[in-house]
């Protein structure tokens, strides 16, 4: 009995150290996992040294990940879709409930609704969850998206082209919608309140078959800071001001509006990311469509 005891510490042991011994290489979107995670306190301890990498939106993250650069991320549902579409071998193994997306106008614009948006163009990233509430957002107004001109730029050309008069409208997300609003007075049309997505944090699958107890325990963390984020709005404020570089006002309209409340029910986050797998195919985004269990590690959420 004293010598299983023993090897079963040793083997304890043994885990423990290759843990500590690794080195995950995280990516992040203009702080979207590290400030909460730094403000919430919940990195403290961990058993790995951590690498942050800095992308100002989900499709370059997601090109570093299929190329080995990162071990995981935090991206939307929409992108997700695009980059799966592509290629990725990656899986979603945490969630949050995000509402940070949103079609904005200017705030002198004589559009008031989405339906008035016919024959207009609008600014938006190519694939990602702001093109994705756009695209719904359009549909539900009776609107077909060629009813519209999609044009393709960066998050911050997006806003330029708005400010200039150059686009009607832009989809993007948090926190360009905010400093948008906040610097230059722009009007939201339709947001994440009516048109709900999801905030994943993304492994690599040959990091989770290299790295799959550290990342698990990774996402475990982030998951409480989203908890923690959620409920103390004004502390992550602070720490993502600082961070960013944000005036605080914006920082705290950020944190807000998005919410990004952890979610465990696995097939909620199935049938969310189905269907928008399904939207992206139907509208010609992607060549074809799959399941969603393709994108989602159910086990890490609990389910099968």
């Amino acid at each position: 009995m004293q010598t299983l005891a023993r090897l079963a510490a040793l083997a304890c042991l043994f885990v423990a150290t290759t843990t500590h011994a690794q080195t995950l290489t995280i990516g992040d979107q203009r702080g979207n996992a590290r400030a909460v995670m730094e403000a919430a306190g919940t990195l403290e301890g961990a058993p790995y040294t951590i690498e942050w990498r800095e992308f100002p939106n989900a499709a370059p993250l997601l090109e570093a990940l299929r190329a080995g650069y990162l071990d995981a991320g935090p991206v939307g549902d929409a992108p997700l879709t695009f980059a799966a579409a592509a290629g990725l071998q990656a899986k979603a193994i945490q969630a949050s409930r995000y509402l940070g997306n949103a079609l904005i106008v200017n705030g002198h614009s004589a559009v008031q609704s989405v339906a008035d948006l016919k024959g207009q163009k609008i600014a938006a990233v190519k694939g990602s969850s702001g093109h994705a509430l756009a695209l719904t957002a359009l549909l539900r107004a009776g609107l077909q998206p060629s009813d519209v001109t999609f044009v393709n730029t960066t998050p911050a050309e997006a806003t330029l082209a708005l400010a200039n008069g150059s686009v009607a409208a832009v989809a993007t997300w948090e926190p360009y919608v905010s400093f948008a609003v906040k610097q230059s007075g722009v009007r939201i049309l339709a947001d994440g309140k009516d048109y709900p997505s999801f905030n994943y944090l993304v492994a690599a699958d040959s990091a989770l078959a290299s790295k799959g107890a550290p990342l698990k325990d990774f996402a475990q963390r982030l998951a409480k800071a989203r908890a923690w984020g959620a409920s103390h709005p004004e502390a992550y404020a602070h720490t993502l001001a600082e961070l960013l570089k944000l005036p605080q006002d914006v920082a705290l309209a950020k944190v807000q509006r998005e919410v990004n409340g952890p979610v465990t029910d696995v097939q909620q986050v199935l049938a969310l990311q189905q269907s928008t797998i399904d939207l992206y195919q139907q509208q010609g985004l992607i060549p074809a469509g799959f399941p969603a269990s393709q994108v989602i590690d159910a086990q890490a959420f609990g389910g099968r």
